[in-house]
């Protein structure tokens, strides 16, 4: 996000492909997809072992009302987790009492 000023001066300098929002409202200009450079899965690796890393400085810096935080967060998806599995094997059922075994193949 920039303001639309400072995109007036940058404009240049950025790629064809890479999309700019101003202001974090709206897209000044939309970005293109383009083939990655890189593996997808050496990229994703790259991302998760980055990501680790982010953790792990997180849990070591000992700031315990953000460690409760994100403890809080993961029961809150775990539960949203059981929840929709839940939900998806009562479908499951009533799919099976309806059209008997393999209902859902094709």
């Amino acid at each position: 996000m920039m303001p639309k000023e400072l995109y007036e001066e940058v404009k240049s300098d950025i790629s064809e492909h890479v999309g700019v929002y101003a202001e974090g409202s709206y897209s000044i200009k939309k970005a293109k997809k383009v083939e990655l450079g890189v593996d997808e899965q050496i990229l994703k690796d790259s991302m998760i072992r980055s990501l680790a890393r982010d953790v792990e400085k997180l849990f070591r810096s000992e700031n315990q009302s953000y460690v409760d935080r994100m403890n809080h967060r993961i029961r809150e998806l775990e539960k949203d987790r059981d929840n929709w599995r839940d939900k998806y094997q009562r479908l499951m059922n009533i799919g099976y009492e309806k059209y008997g075994s393999g209902w859902y193949r094709e």
